[in-house]
């Protein structure tokens, strides 16, 4: 007896049904992202059942490659329709409202997940084999970083201790005594559960706690050019490599133009570097989340929003990108290097 062949359903039919105001807004963005040529056609999946999932899927690929495989780093990037009138939608899993009139597509990033990174002996190695190369290196990703991919650096834990704790003063002893007054009991429980200004001395060195005055990124770029140089022996090819990253890093041209538009505490940070693994920063940075998260917050590094009209604009953020795609790329490697010691 012949066995029944069961029933198949072809791969062009689709899994779900969506609804019609999705169908219609998924389109419409869809056939805008395909006239700005925001991906190639090699990047489109065989199949799919959404076609605003295929296009965010492409999107996906195309950036993928222009940033390239990354040790430390995890960028995700994600799009979202907006109404005419500014609303948002997101489109996975979502259903727009009945009346929802998709204007513009607003794209974002982020960290999918920031780690803690010690770069700490790797920093002071470099100034060990040229001294003041590891301040200028760290102080470059500091400054560039700041725009395109955000680093929870030292010199920020420290500001972030002062406003955290310390009540805006340079030390406890203001936030002791609007607290606890003349009784020493209290001020040492006190002072026993915060971070303390002996506890940042003693975590990081001077020169990495605060901001080089007059330390501007043109001079950044003649030493680390002359570190290049200098850097010759055998025993000076990690230096130099580190080095090469940091000037290529500081003589990208980048600015804030796609800064998130959001009120609150950022905490969008793409790293934790800590000095020594398990210290004290991980402590401040958690204690930042936590005190952010119970207001108003801001995770996005960038976004932008370009209205459904303007497909051309859309390639023009594409191509502004890529300076900071290349910025990504030096950030990531300078945190491998920096980190590889521990």
């Amino acid at each position: 007896m012949m066995a029944l062949a069961l029933p198949r359903i072809g791969p062009q039919v689709p899994r779900s049904i969506a609804p019609g105001p999705l169908l219609a807004a998924n389109a419409k963005v869809s056939r805008f992202l395909i006239a700005a040529e925001a991906f190639a056609e090699d990047d489109i999946p065989a199949t799919w059942s959404d076609s605003l999932d295929a296009c965010q899927q492409a999107l996906d690929g195309w950036l993928k490659r222009q940033i390239g495989a990354l040790h430390c780093l995890t960028p995700r990037f994600a799009l979202h329709m907006l109404s005419r009138n500014g609303e948002s939608c997101r489109y996975f899993g979502s259903q727009p409202p009945k009346h929802f009139d998709v204007g513009a597509v607003e794209a974002s990033w982020c960290e999918y997940h920031e780690r803690e990174w010690p770069v700490g002996a790797g920093l002071e190695a470099l100034s060990a084999r040229l001294p003041g190369l590891g301040a200028v290196i760290l102080h470059v990703l500091c400054r560039q970083s700041a725009f395109v991919y955000p680093l929870f650096t030292p010199d920020i834990a420290c500001d972030v201790v002062t406003y955290l704790y310390w009540c805006g003063e340079d030390d406890e002893e203001a936030a002791l005594d609007m607290n606890c007054g003349e009784d020493e009991k209290e001020r040492e429980a006190m002072r026993a559960e915060m971070v303390t200004k002996s506890m940042l001395e003693a975590s990081f060195p001077a020169w990495s706690r605060r901001w080089p005055r007059g330390l501007e990124l043109a001079q950044c770029a003649r030493f680390l050019r002359r570190a290049v140089k200098c850097l010759r022996g055998p025993d000076d090819l990690g230096a130099k490599a580190a080095a090469e990253d940091a000037l290529a890093l500081a003589t990208l041209e980048i600015d804030d133009s796609f800064r998130p538009d959001v009120d609150g505490e950022f905490v969008g940070f793409g790293a934790v570097l800590s000095w020594r693994d398990g210290d004290v920063t991980t402590r401040i940075y958690d204690d930042l989340l936590e005190l952010a998260h119970q207001g108003e917050c801001c995770e996005l590094m960038g976004e932008v929003c370009v209205p459904l009209d303007d497909p051309a604009a859309f390639g023009a953020w594409q191509r502004a990108m890529a300076s900071r795609f290349a910025a990504i790329r030096r950030i990531d490697a300078l945190i491998h290097r920096l980190s590889a010691r521990n």
